[in-house]
């Protein structure tokens, strides 16, 4: 088992474990189904796919305000991820964690997006900043 030590910035505390859904593109949180958590972004690599119940890592989010919100109602609906991690962090994505209370890190180093894998059990205690990916197998 390989185990990998990320550190970053808070900005929603929070305590999670769950298992890690990873995209290179950047995320209109208004283009997810509230009632599902499926991704409707056209286009995206993560099309057609929940974000319910996993540990969402995306560079930034892109679209309008009503993002905020989306990240609201999927919170609400037991739809949303139940972390999120950014390499940085937009005021969508935050003040949707934050109305959400979903856990929210940004900066983390090394980059995230570069080494953790969809798949991944992701531990993520918001509040120092700190995450533990733990990987069978190779890395």
């Amino acid at each position: 088992m390989t185990t990998l030590v990320f550190q970053g910035d808070c900005l929603v505390e929070g305590r999670v474990s769950g298992t890690a859904l990873v995209t290179d593109a950047d995320l209109a949180l208004s283009l997810v189904d509230a009632a599902t958590g499926i991704v409707r972004q056209p286009g995206h690599p993560l099309f057609g796919t929940s974000v319910a119940g996993r540990v969402l890592i995306f560079p930034s989010g892109s679209g309008s305000s009503s993002g905020s919100y989306r990240l609201l109602h999927l919170a609400e609906r037991k739809t949303a991820p139940i972390a999120i991690i950014n390499v940085q962090a937009n005021a969508v994505v935050t003040a949707g964690a934050v109305l959400g209370q979903v856990p929210l890190l940004h900066k983390l180093a090394p980059d995230p997006i570069r080494t953790i894998k969809s798949g991944d059990t992701v531990d993520v205690n918001a509040t120092p900043g700190v995450v533990v990916v733990r990987r069978d197998g190779d890395a």
